[in-house]
């Protein structure tokens, strides 16, 4: 396999993803923790979602995604979730989730107070930090 790395930066790589110039990327997936319906949006086939860069089209993977969105019940909401997991991951892999995280928060000896969290999105007070210097 002969592969070419193009590394760009924020606002040519946004471009290129929108125009399909690639054969493979890599993309951050992290839009809400609150909503976990919400965090699925890079997932549905590109005429359904700007987030997905696939440019493919696929009418199972759209019915199950409007049927989860319109759900009221939440235990069935849960359920049309992972089918709907299942079908984009395994059942037709038009992308594939990556989960590589390994948060570290380099900061100097002088700061104190400051307790790493296991996600960016919960217990980021920086009322505790403080300067020993």
């Amino acid at each position: 396999m002969r592969v070419t790395q193009r590394v760009l930066p924020t606002g040519p790589y946004d471009e290129a993803l929108r125009q399909g110039d690639f054969a493979v990327t890599l993309d951050g997936d992290c839009q809400n923790v609150v909503n976990p319906l919400l965090d699925g949006t890079k997932y549905p086939a590109h005429s359904v979602s700007d987030a997905n860069y696939g440019n493919y089209d696929d009418p199972t993977e759209i019915e199950l995604y409007n049927r989860m969105l319109r759900e009221a019940d939440f235990a069935r909401q849960r359920d049309l979730m992972r089918q709907f997991e299942k079908w984009c991951s395994i059942t037709e892999a038009h992308e594939i989730f990556l989960l590589w995280r390994y948060r570290i928060v380099p900061y100097r000896s002088y700061v104190k107070g400051f307790r790493i969290s296991p996600s960016h999105y919960i217990n980021q007070d920086l009322a505790t930090i403080w300067l020993d210097k």
